[in-house]
């Protein structure tokens, strides 16, 4: 059923039957899914027999229902694909920027403690911009959006996707990279808002994906900061992999190539 609008070509009771159903049964009936999501979150681990995709829609559904993300359904399923991809190569999966867990949650529950996952923030207030921010985005300056570092391993529990493969790094970029030995890369996954915490990962780290290996940055669309650190890294390094938009109001992504 398909959101009302005054100019439907209905008649008038067909066009009040759908104004109460959406103003009084749909949120019950929202209500209901949800409940049976989160039943069904909780016995994840139980539900190994079935496709890898159906528990994927669960885990998904489960991380937007309860506001423990902070994408779009489009971008979880766009990791979900990457991180899947039976071409991808050895190596971790890296999140900078892990917020409230949503998507480092994911990653390590569809890598199943296959492969090593790292989570990089500061689990702080967010920073202040540098001039080539141009001020876009200035209001969430001093916002936290993370709920601090529990929050975050309580998504991960939520996904029983808590591990020995799964590391939680807290602090700033600058002072925790440098000192985490991470190995190669099979999926970077950056959403680091601003222009300086951007180009300092690229930099950081991109020498360690794997050919072969994705690299998402979820702000691209969003702020002017992010996407210009990122063109002038790519322009930098010479880098003519397509950038592919999942979302055109955020995130884009590529494949490294050799």
């Amino acid at each position: 059923m398909s959101a009302p609008s005054d100019s439907d070509p209905v008649d008038l009771p067909r066009r009040i039957w759908r104004r109460v159903y959406w103003s009084l049964f749909r949120p019950r009936v929202r209500a209901r899914y949800e409940r049976a999501i989160g039943s069904l979150c909780a016995v994840l681990p139980a539900l190994r027999w079935l496709p890898l995709d159906a528990r994927a829609h669960i885990a998904i559904k489960y991380l937007l229902s309860r506001d423990r993300v902070l994408v779009v359904e489009a971008r979880l399923w766009n990791l979900y694909r990457l991180t899947t991809d039976p071409g991808l190569p050895a190596g971790a999966l890296v999140e900078c920027g892990v917020a409230k867990g949503g998507c480092l949650a994911l990653m390590s529950l569809l890598s199943a403690g296959k492969r090593q996952v790292w989570g990089f923030d500061s689990f702080e207030a967010m920073p202040a911009q540098s001039p080539e921010d141009e001020g876009d985005g200035e209001r969430w300056v001093g916002v936290d959006v993370s709920g601090g570092l529990g929050e975050a391993r309580r998504t991960l529990a939520a996904l029983h996707a808590e591990g020995d493969w799964v590391r939680l790094v807290p602090g700033w970029f600058e002072d925790t990279l440098p000192k985490t030995e991470i190995g190669a890369i099979a999926v970077l996954r950056l959403d680091n808002d601003w222009y300086a915490s951007t180009k300092f990962c690229l930099e950081r780290l991109y020498d360690r994906v794997a050919n072969g290996g994705a690299v998402v940055v979820d702000d691209y669309h969003t702020f002017v900061g992010c996407r210009k650190a990122v063109d002038e890294f790519r322009a930098a390094r010479g880098i003519r992999s397509p950038l592919v938009t999942t979302d055109t109001g955020g995130e884009a992504w590529w494949r490294k190539e050799a």
